[in-house]
């Protein structure tokens, strides 16, 4: 039995008299105390006068309240008060502010309340334990080393501005961040869980290691595709104009989409080498499944990815506890929710989008947990999984391959510098890349008659990286003699300043994208207003408190890093190394922000849910609680695994790498047909054999069958104004509709039309036109599917413009 302290009773009463006060503060209308301030002042005096008697009465037996009912009670009173407030000023502050002024005092007075009456209960029912925090002094003592040097590089920032610097090569606004609230929910969620799980009689069932990611995964879904489609309106999307209601792929979007048409259609990449070819085969297989329904397979598209936030889930349980690995599962859910929402008003690169950006997020997520799983066991089997994975990972994103020295130092500490059993593994991790890659780099060769990793326009691209004023221009590079590699070479030896301010410029510009993933100090006007994208005019300044918050953020990453440092030792850092390696990709490509930080951004706010769930044990731990028992490094290298299922998995492995190549060939061509076949079609619908034969007499003339890919119509002077818009949907003087024709090639087509006709996507369209400097002007169409014919002008007009 305890008497209870008077303080605390002295403590809530002048609380009470403060709150009393801000309410008389607040201005009355019409000089008078209306009722419902009287209501208002009457609540907080009886709270105030039952303080003020508590404390001259303090009460005998109040241990039978320290129980976990009413412990469990005070804590969801003062969830509930806070949610009221912050609903009251932010849910509609037209409507609401007047009430939220009001009614403020009590709310905030009761919240304050529940909160203490939580810990006060905690502290009679289980006591103060501060000297129970020495069990974590090595977390303290990595957290530090981590914070100072997290904090030398902010140092390093400010003094040189690299990072922050904008380069004339490219340079683009940081990602879409966390919300505020949502950052808040999403912590608030995991350490709920962690609570719970600290009170529950058997934590670790089966069932729930199954519905905790499966939840995961069902959140993600169905919050993400809760996004009306018609909110992709621009970015990788082409507008939604009548007669058409769902948004047609765009830019790279389109790039790759009409890459993975092209296999269904028989002419299997258009002849040469795909960018991404995983993700081309991918966006195949959904085309296979589904036809032209941009809905569905947009849908589709999403389900897969939502396994993004799984791996997270699981990599952060990994690393620390399934309650960080849900609070990181729902900062990824969150960003990406709002990525969607704001996707028709900025640049984005979301789950809805045909580009690999998020594609490879995931990628390097599902990477980063297989590279642990084989530093913990550390046999023949993991070994061959991780370097297979990681081949994987190739595939969707080249550039993946500067990760593997920064991972491959790191594994070196794993196995305690024991140099010979290092480079052995490393043998094997390199023979199962190169087990994945090898199919798609014969096929490379017979494409082009030599070994390449990627398309050759990639590679020019970053040819054109490498100068000083000629940057993203392709036009230079040479595809039948020049090299990507002696280009970098000579270009660094010549000027290694410039190259070396350039790759740290954007290397710690992909840092600090990450970061700035996380919500700052910023204007919001509610739940129920567009979202202020404030960070898309960030000029690489932070005003005072902003700059304190970054700094807090820093020490919560440190204390995550230390905290994975304390379970795993260096595979605790295993995200660290993949966000270095690939930072450093980009900045060796020379670029960064948005879309390009997006495959490892997530690793700043990975550390920081894990550091926030390692803070609150702490706090747990005040109060008596053993939240998480089992610190210690869990290995089992043991190999047991037989010849024959090594040979398996290098079977699964090649397999999974021939599959781009594997998907040519598989369709017959659809339009293989002479062009006299073709022209005796055009005859058969009404184009006499003389005007045909005139027509395509000219130099400039042309007739081509094939499917009719995103057809989009446009009025005069309007059409997407962009740096570099498709010719097709290009600002032109007079109305038109724009599409692709796709064959052995993709031909852009401008149709003159005064209306919006209902061109049908995906349909076989016979055509005659004439080329133009970036297109073909069609003069006459024909859809053998529905036999429509439409006519723009008369052939027997002359070709020349």
């Amino acid at each position: 039995m305890q008497k209870s302290p008077s303080w605390f009773y002295i403590l809530c009463a002048t609380e009470g008299v403060i709150s009393l006060v801000m309410l008389f503060l607040i201005p009355s209308e019409g000089g008078s105390i209306s009722p419902a301030r009287l209501a208002l002042i009457a609540i907080i005096l009886i709270l105030t006068g039952l303080w003020i008697y508590l404390g001259l009465h303090p009460l005998h037996k109040l241990d039978q309240f320290a129980r976990p009912v009413f412990i469990t009670t005070s804590a969801l009173l003062s969830l509930t008060f806070g949610l009221l407030l912050y609903l009251l000023r932010y849910l509609n502050p037209e409507q609401f502010l007047p009430l939220f002024e009001r009614m403020s005092p009590l709310l905030w007075y009761l919240l304050i309340l529940s909160i203490q009456i939580t810990f006060f209960l905690l502290f009679v029912k289980n006591g103060f334990h501060p000297e129970s925090l020495r069990q974590n002094k090595n977390i303290y003592m990595a957290s530090i080393i981590a914070f100072c040097f997290l904090l030398l590089v902010l140092l390093f920032i400010s003094l040189t501005k690299l990072g922050i610097t904008k380069d004339q090569a490219y340079w683009g606004e940081p990602g879409v961040p966390i919300l505020g609230w949502q950052f808040a929910l999403a912590i608030l969620l995991g350490a709920c869980l962690m609570f719970y799980r600290s009170t529950a009689n058997s934590p670790n069932t089966p069932i729930l290691n199954f519905l905790t990611p499966f939840s995961v995964w069902l959140t993600a879904s169905t919050l993400w595709l809760s996004v009306p489609i018609d909110s992709l309106r621009n970015s990788f999307y082409a507008p939604i104009t009548p007669p058409y209601t769902t948004p047609f792929p765009y830019s790279d979007a389109g790039f790759y989409d009409y890459l993975s048409q092209s296999l269904l259609i028989g002419t299997d990449y258009l002849g040469g080498i795909p960018p991404r070819p995983l993700y081309v085969t991918f966006l195949a297989a959904l085309h296979f499944l589904f036809g032209q329904d941009y809905v569905k397979i947009i849908a589709a598209q999403t389900f897969v990815l939502a396994l993004f936030p799984v791996a997270l889930y699981l990599l952060g349980a990994k690393l620390h506890s399934r309650a960080a690995g849900v609070t990181i599962a729902l900062f990824a859910i969150f960003r990406e929710l709002t990525t969607l929402w704001i996707s028709s008003n900025t640049r984005t690169a979301s789950t809805k989008m045909f580009v690999t950006d998020f594609t490879t997020a995931m990628g390097v997520a599902f990477t980063c947990l297989v590279a642990v799983w084989w530093l913990e066991r550390r046999d023949t089997k993991s070994t061959m999984i991780a370097g297979g994975a990681f081949g994987i990972l190739l595939l969707l994103r080249t550039q993946s391959l500067i990760i593997l020295p920064i991972l491959f130092i790191l594994a070196f500490f794993v196995y305690r510098k024991h140099v010979k059993e290092w480079l052995t593994v490393g043998i094997t991790f390199g023979l199962a890349i190169a087990v994945t890659m090898v199919p798609w780099l014969t096929h490379n060769y017979a494409v082009i008659g030599k070994i390449a990793f990627d398309d050759p326009a990639q590679m020019a691209v970053i040819y054109s990286q490498y100068s000083f004023n000629e940057n993203l221009d392709i036009s230079k590079f040479d595809f039948e003699s020049e090299g990507l590699g002696s280009r970098l070479i000579s270009f660094t030896l010549a000027n290694p300043g410039y190259v070396g301010g350039f790759i740290a410029n954007h290397f710690l510009n992909t840092q600090i994208g990450g970061l700035l993933a996380l919500p700052l100090i910023e204007r919001f006007d509610g739940l129920l207003a567009p979202v202020n994208l404030y960070w898309i005019a960030w000029d690489g300044t932070l005003s005072w408190y902003n700059l304190i918050l970054v700094i807090l953020y820093l020490a919560i990453i440190a204390v995550g890093i230390g905290a994975s440092w304390n379970r795993l030792k260096w595979i605790g850092l295993i995200p660290l190394a993949f966000n270095i390696g690939y930072a450093l990709a980009n900045g060796i490509s020379r670029f960064s922000s948005w879309r390009y930080n997006l495959p490892v951004d997530w690793v700043a706010y990975f550390y920081l849910g894990i550091g926030a769930i390692e803070i609150l044990s702490w706090a747990s731990l005040l109060f008596g609680a053993e939240i998480f028992g089992d610190r210690k490094l869990a290995t089992d290298n043991a190999s047991n695994t037989k010849t024959w299922k090594h040979a398996l998995i290098i079977a699964a492995f090649v397999f999974v790498g021939a599959l781009p190549w594997l998907a040519k060939g598989l369709a017959e061509p659809l339009y293989k047909s002479a062009n006299e076949e073709i022209i005796e079609q055009a005859i058969v619908q009404g184009v006499t054999s003389e005007e045909l034969e005139n027509f395509l007499s000219q130099p400039n003339s042309q007739i081509i069958k094939g499917m009719i890919l995103y057809p989009r119509f446009f009025r005069r002077d309007d059409g997407i104004f962009s740096a570099h818009p498709w010719p097709i949907y290009k600002a032109r003087d007079y109305s038109r509709l724009g599409f692709l024709v796709l064959n052995d090639q993709a031909t852009s087509v401008v149709f003159p039309a005064n209306k919006p006709l209902a061109f049908t996507h995906g349909s076989d369209v016979i055509m005659l036109g004439c080329r133009r400097e970036d297109h073909v002007e069609a003069r006459w169409i024909f859809f053998p599917e529905s036999d429509e014919t439409h006519q723009s002008g008369s052939l027997t007009e002359p070709c020349s413009p």
